[in-house]
């Protein structure tokens, strides 16, 4: 990540009660599926897969998380849902730098007809980023619901966070970026005291 010059404060947004879904949804090109363990232990952060799968018949370009897409500050969107046991938004705010990685070619990865795609993929050093959950999101005890959502954008500014100058190569990419929005499947994760997850692992 680039050296800060600025720290903001920064709110992850979320549906404070989403449907519940239980198949991945499909809407046009792309559909989303997430995967996790159904436990875990408070305090640790699950570990979710997230697969995109190109659903059209034609090849389409397809970018990760980007430096602070989870935060909504440039495209690609890519951020959580979570639904506390209480039903309340379990999503946590965080501080980070003003500052973010630029875009690049190799940041367009090409994703054949019906192939998949995960956006946490690693590129290089650069990218892509994970989305930041605090550990204090899974504090309480019980079961949450989560999904993720993936979201891309028309102008190449708002992939870039802020206006520069146009880059023809960048934007000839962008047009073969399908524009839209989609979630993922909802899974449940049940949260639960260490010595309740060691009792549940042993044969």
């Amino acid at each position: 990540m680039i050296a800060p010059s600025l720290v903001s404060f920064v709110a992850l947004s979320l549906l404070t009660t989403p449907a519940p879904r239980t198949t991945p949804t499909d809407q046009g090109l792309l559909s989303c599926t997430i995967r996790s363990a159904p436990t875990c232990e408070m305090g640790e952060v699950p570990q979710i897969s997230v697969e995109i799968v190109n659903r059209s018949k034609n090849a389409v370009y397809l970018v990760g998380s980007l430096d602070a897409s989870d935060c909504k500050w440039r495209y690609p969107h890519c951020y959580y849902e979570i639904i506390a046991p209480d039903g309340k938004s379990a999503v946590r705010s965080f501080s980070r730098c003003g500052n973010v990685n630029p875009l690049r070619e190799k940041d367009f990865l090409r994703v054949p007809a019906n192939g998949k795609f995960d956006p946490f993929q690693h590129v290089d050093d650069y990218g892509f980023f994970s989305v930041h959950v605090p550990s204090e999101t899974f504090a309480a005890e019980g079961v949450y619901r989560i999904c993720f959502v993936y979201s891309t954008g028309k102008k190449l500014e708002d992939w870039v966070q802020g206006k520069r100058a146009a880059d023809e190569r960048l934007l000839k990419l962008l047009k073969q970026v399908p524009k839209t929005t989609i979630k993922s499947n909802e899974i449940t994760v049940r949260v639960v005291r260490p010595n309740e997850q060691a009792g549940r692992d042993k044969p």
